[in-house]
């Protein structure tokens, strides 16, 4: 809903599902809503996002897309970007072999695997398609310091610009 400064509804929107984050209220009058999907295919612990719609003043939806599969899933928030584009959050799945293959030590889940994060820019296509048009992947931007044949190879404290692999907990399902 459209709030006045004294807490009256001045618009209204409905969705087929629970808002995932926050809606986007743009300057042509049209609304982004990140949504909560109910078919998850990365399990995790609260409802996760995945689907995304663009809505008319007249609440007729425009652009309806989901955007989560077994190695993207969206979560916490988006950001639609001045040429109509929207920047996503979301977990990007890798298996413990990758992860052990970069200089990761442990893995200690029951999914024996790690989420790492990506931000991907998508362009809106038609009514329900998108383009990935940019993407960041932390994956790229990894270090470690137990094995030195292994490129990401390094000293830790002297990258802060690094994500160091073996750093905290992955993919637990609690957390």
């Amino acid at each position: 809903a459209l709030v006045t400064n004294d807490y009256q509804i001045y618009h209204q929107w409905s969705h087929p599902t629970s808002v995932h984050s926050v809606a986007y209220f743009q300057d042509d009058s049209t609304l982004i809503v990140p949504l909560v999907i109910e078919d998850p295919i990365m399990p995790v612990v609260n409802k996760p996002g995945g689907r995304f719609q663009k809505l008319n003043w007249n609440n007729e939806v425009i652009w309806d897309f989901d955007f989560y599969d077994s190695l993207y899933t969206p979560h916490h928030d988006i950001e639609p970007l001045p040429n109509g584009n929207i920047l996503v959050l979301a977990w990007e799945r890798k298996t413990a072999n990758e992860a052990f293959g970069i200089g990761r030590q442990t893995i200690d889940n029951p999914l024996n695997e790690m989420w790492s994060e990506a931000i991907l820019e998508l362009e809106l296509v038609g009514s329900n398609d998108a383009n990935i048009v940019w993407e960041w992947h932390l994956w790229d931007h990894l270090i470690q310091d137990i094995d030195p044949a292994l490129p990401n190879y390094g000293v830790v404290a002297d990258h802060p610009e690094l994500q160091d692999i073996n750093y905290g907990n992955v993919g637990s399902m609690s957390d």
